[in-house]
């Protein structure tokens, strides 16, 4: 698939971002509490806690997609007339 595609394809909105990095968090978590943990990450791969350091990096991700969605405009423009 073209790099063009991909980022078609991965198109959501704050909330799902949002709500796939608390998933992700919750998993990344339950791994290091030693709970059984079982994942579809990006691209399909399949995330388990034989695999701490993908969910780490799987987390990493999330984050910085929402570190950048968050720095995104809001949609809400001020404007100074003088």
């Amino acid at each position: 698939m073209a790099r063009d595609q991909r980022r078609k394809c991965m198109v959501m909105t704050k909330a799902e971002i949002f709500d796939t990095l608390q998933r992700v968090r919750q998993a990344y978590t339950d791994t290091l509490d030693g709970k059984a943990v079982s994942f579809t990450g990006v691209n399909g791969r399949a995330i388990t806690n034989h695999d701490p350091a993908a969910l780490r990096a799987e987390l990493q991700y999330w984050e910085r997609r929402w570190s950048l969605a968050e720095r995104s405009g809001s949609g809400v423009k001020l404007a100074r007339f003088s």
